[in-house]
């Protein structure tokens, strides 16, 4: 099958691309968590307690993220089918 090279084939690569870099975004902040996890004992309560919830809104807010960019390229994908289907 041979991929389409239009503007709005471009816009989709574009808003997959964005998709990913907020994917790689929110894996970091649960992995960040997971090592906060497993180096609990080097941290006071209050340490600990302040830095989980650090990272905490920062994971939510990559994930907000994310679900905004799978949103939009969703709408894409759902106009690029309706396109297809009027031509």
């Amino acid at each position: 099958m041979e991929r389409d090279s239009s503007p709005c084939s471009q816009g989709g690569e574009l808003r997959k691309l964005v998709c990913y870099i907020r994917f790689a975004a929110l894996t970091y902040w649960h992995s960040r968590t997971r090592q906060l996890i497993s180096e609990a004992e080097t941290y006071s309560y209050p340490a600990f307690r302040q830095s989980f919830r650090d990272l905490r809104r920062k994971s939510r807010r990559a994930e907000f993220e994310l679900m905004l960019a799978l949103l939009r390229f969703e709408k894409e994908m759902e106009r690029r089918a309706s396109d297809a289907t009027e031509g």
